[in-house]
């Protein structure tokens, strides 16, 4: 078991990309680097559906990292816990309900982490989702906070205490 999963949600379309590359980011981190071994694994995980629910399996504490679009500033994050984005009547995820019904199953299943975290960016509404799209500048400049955030709670639910 690996107390500490992350998972970059998403597809391999323009800002959706984003979950993917904050996970290729933050494996390339000196922090990650220097957490110890067996407590984080990281990957990309697509479709969301059953695949999020295997992949959470046995964690302590699932990372969700996914594009939304809320009318919120482009580039913005939002961290938000696993009953909030149940709860939502909006939909936070690119993936339209997919996350927030992925996230009830797995609650009514009794199947998730005992701490499901989602850090959400904003994109903008014009995103292009085109196979040669890139990220955008709002939302590739969020990727280094992203890291820096997923690190910080992956320390605070170990007690760790990294050098800077």
């Amino acid at each position: 078991m690996t107390p500490v999963r992350v998972l970059g949600l998403g597809s391999p379309f323009g800002d959706d990309r984003l979950g993917w590359i904050t996970v290729e980011n933050l494996m390339l981190s000196d922090g990650f680097r220097a957490l110890p071994e067996g407590l984080v694994s990281a990957e990309v995980c697509a479709p969301v559906g059953n695949h999020l629910l295997d992949a959470m399996r046995g964690a302590n504490l699932a990372i969700l990292i996914d594009a939304a679009q809320s009318g919120s500033a482009p580039g913005s994050v939002r961290r938000l816990d696993a009953q909030q984005i149940e709860d939502s009547s909006e939909p936070c995820s690119s993936h339209d309900l997919g996350l927030s019904a992925t996230l009830a199953l797995g609650r009514a299943l009794n199947d998730l982490p005992d701490k499901v975290i989602i850090l959400l960016v904003e994109i903008p509404a014009d995103a292009e989702f085109g196979p040669g799209d890139g990220l955008s500048a709002p939302v590739a400049m969020a990727i280094p906070g992203l890291v820096a955030a997923v690190l910080s709670e992956i320390t605070q639910l170990a007690g760790l205490v990294m050098k800077a």
